[in-house]
Order: structure tokens, then C-alpha cells, then sequence
């Protein structure tokens, strides 16, 4: 697996064509980028064409934009302007050289039978994922470890990938996410390597499962998250892509990227390291 830096773990300072040069130039080939900062850059008056020779003269690349929210149990005017926006997202992805995007399900949602979400979050999946073939986009959903999630676990998310069954459709699994709910270690071995498009990273306290809150997100190896072996099990069934730290505790989040961005990646590695899954540290 490889490293990389998700740009919610530094976006507090600073713009994306910053967080472009914090990472690349510390050596890190590899960032995550979210969707507002990408925005707000275009809004402002940049350019696809500038984060592109930005990203190329650092040799870096973008795995993974993150994301389109709240995909599922909207009516027609709102399923219109949500694909419209996608369509948006996919060709700059294109531009700028990504072929992932992060999707979320909606949250409270008029329904609680599993069933229903689930086609419903499948008939949305559909939707999107004919508008994103023809850019070559792939679309990775991400169950959320919150009560008001309508998609919670791993369990449920890899039930709605193969119901959709789409090649371009698959699961970002967030070892946060994944511990907040209490999704068992072991559902990983469930699903095949071409199921899991990205890993995303972040370690908990010690809590009852839909406790947590966001806030509550460390550096991998300073809470209780049992992220080594979710890295063991992703490695058993061949995964080997990417694997992003994205933190949300106020005090990282606070810190300058000169010495966030060492201590990010010193843990992160000690982590993959342990687990025996590094293949390329940045």
C-alpha cells in the first residue's frame, strides 16, 4: 500500500495549491483532494490547467476527490441538480488526472428498513455511475460510523456495491468509520480486492459503538481503532492501493502543516510498517 494525504487533514491553512506544495514538497506523491478546496480554487479564478502543472512538477497525483453527499432518496428536481454537479466534478477529475471519487449516502432518511436504503442508495449508485463511465471515473462509497447514517457498515456497503454491480462502483473503507460502528474486522475478508477502491485512516478513543463523533479523530497508533489488523485482512485479500490519512481533531488541525505533515507521516508508516503492508512510503 501506499501513502497518502487526504487535504481535510490540512485544509484549515492556506489554499489547494498550497497543500499541494506543503505535501509535495516534503516528499509525498500522493494527496486526497476535497471537493470545496477545489472549488473555491475555481471560483476564485484558478484553474484546472494550474493544479495539474502544480500536481505534474512535484510528480504527485490525486487518488481520490472527496465527495458527492448525499446521493440517495432525493426527487427528481434534486437528483437532477445533484448529477449536473457530479457530471461537473467527473470532467475535472479528468483534467487533473483522477479517476475516484468519494460518494455518501444520505442522512435521516424516511425510511429504516435496510432493504429500501439500499436500493435506494444502489438506484442512485446507477445513476451516477452511467454519467461517470464515460470520463472514466470510478465512485467509491463510503458507509459513515454515525447514527444518522443511512449507510453505517461495511456489511451493508458491500451489499450495496454488488447490488448495484457496476466495475466502477466500490467501497472506501475508513478505519474510523469502521471501528465507530463497530463493524467486525473480519467483514473485510468478505469482499474481493477489486471491491475496495481507497482506505482511508484515522484512529478513536474507546467507545460504545455510534458514540463517536468526528472531532474525535487521531493520528493512526493514539487511540483504540485496531487499524493494524484491518490493514492485516486488507492485505489477505490483495488490496494495494492507497492508504490516505484524514484527521478531524481540532489540535491537529490547528497545527502548521511543517509539523503536522512529518508527524502524519512518521505514525502513518509506523502503522503500515507493523502490519507489513508498506510498498511505497510517499
Amino acid at each position: 500500500m501506499q501513502f497518502c494525504m487526504n487535504e481535510a487533514s490540512i485544509m484549515a491553512k492556506g489554499s489547494l495549491l498550497q497543500h499541494i506544495a506543503d505535501c509535495g514538497d516534503r516528499g509525498i506523491r500522493r494527496i486526497e483532494l476535497r471537493k470545496v478546496c477545489l472549488m473555491d480554487h475555481l471560483r476564485s479564478g484558478g484553474t484546472l490547467r494550474e493544479i495539474r502543472e502544480a500536481l505534474e512538477s512535484r510528480d504527485m497525483c490525486v487518488p481520490c476527490i472527496n465527495s458527492i453527499e448525499s446521493i440517495s432518496f432525493n426527487d427528481k428536481r434534486s437528483m437532477r441538480l445533484l448529477k449536473e454537479a457530479a457530471e461537473y466534478l467527473f470532467y475535472c477529475s479528468r483534467e487533473i488526472g483522477c479517476d475516484c471519487i468519494e460518494v455518501i449516502a444520505s442522512f435521516k432518511v424516511p425510511e429504516t428498513d435496510s432493504g429500501r436504503i439500499n436500493a435506494a442508495t444502489s438506484e442512485a449508485l446507477t445513476a451516477l455511475s452511467d454519467l461517470a463511465e464515460p470520463y472514466g471515473i470510478r465512485l467509491a462509497l463510503e458507509y459513515m460510523g454515525v447514527p444518522a447514517s443511512s449507510v453505517q457498515t461495511f456489511d451493508q456497503a458491500l451489499s450495496i456495491i454488488r447490488q448495484t454491480g457496476r466495475e466502477n462502483v466500490g467501497i472506501l473503507l475508513d478505519t474510523w468509520h469502521h471501528f465507530a460502528m463497530r463493524s467486525p474486522v473480519e467483514d473485510i475478508l468478505k469482499a474481493k480486492k477489486d471491491e475496495i477502491f481507497i482506505v482511508h485512516t484515522s484512529d478513536c478513543p474507546d467507545k460504545e459503538a455510534g458514540t463517536l463523533i468526528r472531532q474525535e479523530s487521531y493520528l493512526p497508533g493514539d487511540g483504540a481503532c485496531p487499524i493494524v489488523p484491518m490493514l492485516k485482512n486488507l492485505k489477505k485479500i490483495g488490496y494495494d492501493g492507497v492508504f490516505s490519512v484524514e484527521v478531524f481533531d481540532p489540535a491537529l488541525l490547528d497545527l502548521p502543516a511543517e509539523k503536522f505533515i512529518p508527524e502524519a507521516v512518521e505514525k502513518t508508516l509506523a502503522v503500515m510498517r507493523e502490519a507489513d503492508v508498506l510498498t511505497d512510503p510517499c
